[in-house]
């Protein structure tokens, strides 16, 4: 079992978990992107895919705000669910892509005592925010009742229904994803 591990994306049962949960709630479209995301993780692992992953990519500040912008702008112009969502969507998705999937190359500096207590604080708060998603969409499908223990759709869904509230929504997205990767040009 320890060698069929070893080289295994971390990640991997994690999106297959995932895509199993979306399929079984037939949330068609969720679980075309995790099985994607599994797939391509799987291809990775077994090497069915020859390429060299590069070195970590690095983004001008403006490229990032001009890309915020359009995103934004599509989002606050059109319907929800229009056509042009999914143009945007399947434009983007192959940037994150190549903006998430790459390998570190070069020496790594040894984790401090602050950082693994962050590391672990993270790893934690995740976990207990995922669990607690599961039981909030558990409870309310067992009790027909999505107002008692609210899921974070539920409780963002009348946001997301306003064309402000979709461009506010993907611009703060973008930006916590532009933090968390460290993109920007000139940041290590």
């Amino acid at each position: 079992m320890k060698r069929l591990l070893l080289g295994i994306n971390p990640w991997l049962p994690v999106f297959a978990f995932v895509t199993m949960f979306h399929t079984m709630r037939g949330s068609t479209v969720d679980a075309i992107i995790f099985g994607t995301g599994t797939a391509l993780l799987i291809a990775d692992w077994k090497k069915l895919i020859p390429w060299h992953m590069p070195e970590r990519p690095k983004v001008s500040p403006w490229v990032i705000a001009a890309v915020i912008a359009v995103s934004a702008s599509v989002l606050f112009f059109s319907e929800r669910a229009g056509w042009q969502d999914f143009v945007l969507f399947f434009v983007l998705a192959p940037v994150a892509l190549v903006m998430v999937y790459y390998r570190d190359h070069g020496p790594k500096p040894s984790a401090t005592k602050v950082m693994n207590r962050t590391k672990w604080i993270w790893v934690t708060l995740a976990l207990f925010m995922a669990v607690s998603e599961l039981f909030a969409y558990i409870f309310a499908n067992v009790y027909k009742d999505d107002t008692t223990y609210p899921t974070v759709s539920i409780l963002i869904h009348p946001y997301l229904e306003s064309n402000w509230g979709r461009a506010i929504f993907l611009t703060v997205w973008m930006l916590i994803g532009v933090g968390l990767l460290r993109i920007t040009r000139g940041r290590r």
